[in-house]
């Protein structure tokens, strides 16, 4: 599997140093370990395209009520594993699909989801869809989840759960996130770990994950943003440095903000962007900092 560097503020769309891979781009010409539900590759093929790897894998779903007429493809051999790794200064940080690239040429909607089962049994599936309209090009499309005590974020439990604390729930979803052992992206427009039945074709190509690569802890602790996911307004710490620049990109390296530090303290109003990942720029005399937030 070809490995990929893309710098970008700071961080870097790489596999991680562990026994999987979390990047996909199918640029060997093969599925890369990605299969039907019952682990079949029937029907499932790696197709030449016009995409930056230059091939795509494409299901065929045949409308029966079978794993090939199921729009879903499973992974058990990358993607897999633990999706916590240490980005420096003892923070947690969560693997994410960060990005995928679908085209539809199917005259219907596609809702995708991700589904995730971990060794404990738990099983979890994204509660919004990312939709990709009918007959549309290909395009690149994210959405973002997290595990962020207290909350579990754009995540639906399909365990039963009934009766347990909630930091028995939250610890369970976590253990599974430690310990990834299948991975779906399906099509479905209910919350659901099951793939619609449908006649169509399942066609993506870049499935891509951001690293933090910092190592530079006392940076890490001089900055603090806080809160991360945030949904309106988020407060960057200086640490006693009251003199520099706070700038926030799009994941297309878009300026969306832009302001001054005045204080050890400056507050940045995230109302009126749209939900997703950006990333916040901190630039002094003794400080250049870049740290990924979301906005929810």
């Amino acid at each position: 599997m070809k490995t990929v560097f893309l710098i970008l503020f700071g961080f870097v769309i790489l596999p991680f140093g562990l026994s999987q891979e979390f990047h996909t781009d199918f640029s060997d010409g093969t599925l890369e370990g990605w299969s039907n539900t019952d682990n079949s590759v029937d029907f499932l093929s790696v197709e030449a395209s016009t995409t930056a790897s230059g091939f795509n894998l494409q299901k065929i779903c045949d409308g029966t009520n079978t794993p090939i007429g199921e729009m879903a493809i499973v992974n058990h051999e990358n993607w897999v594993g633990n999706y916590f790794y240490n980005s420096g200064g003892g923070v947690e940080t969560m693997i994410n699909l960060d990005f995928i690239t679908i085209r539809n040429p199917n005259n219907f909607d596609l809702h995708i989801r991700y589904g995730f089962t971990g060794a404990n049994g738990y099983e979890v599936v994204t509660t919004e869809p990312i939709i990709v309209p009918a007959l549309s090009a290909w395009n690149m499309y994210e959405n973002h989840f997290s595990i962020i005590f207290p909350g579990i974020y754009n995540l639906t439990i399909l365990t039963d759960t009934s009766g347990l604390p909630w930091l028995d729930i939250f610890n369970n979803v976590h253990d599974l996130f430690e310990d990834v052992v299948e991975v779906r992206i399906l099509h479905s427009e209910s919350i659901s770990m099951d793939g619609e039945v449908v006649s169509g074709n399942l066609e993506i190509d870049m499935i891509e994950a951001f690293f933090l690569l910092s190592n530079d802890s006392q940076i890490k602790s001089t900055v603090e943003i806080a809160p991360n996911p945030s949904s309106d307004f988020i407060l960057i710490k200086t640490n006693g440095i009251s003199q520099g620049t706070i700038k926030v990109y799009s994941v297309l390296g878009e300026k969306v903000r832009h302001q001054l530090i005045s204080s050890s303290q400056t507050k940045i109003d995230m109302q009126n962007l749209t939900c997703g990942i950006y990333f916040v720029t901190v630039k002094t005399e003794s400080i250049s900092s870049t740290k990924k937030i979301i906005k929810l």
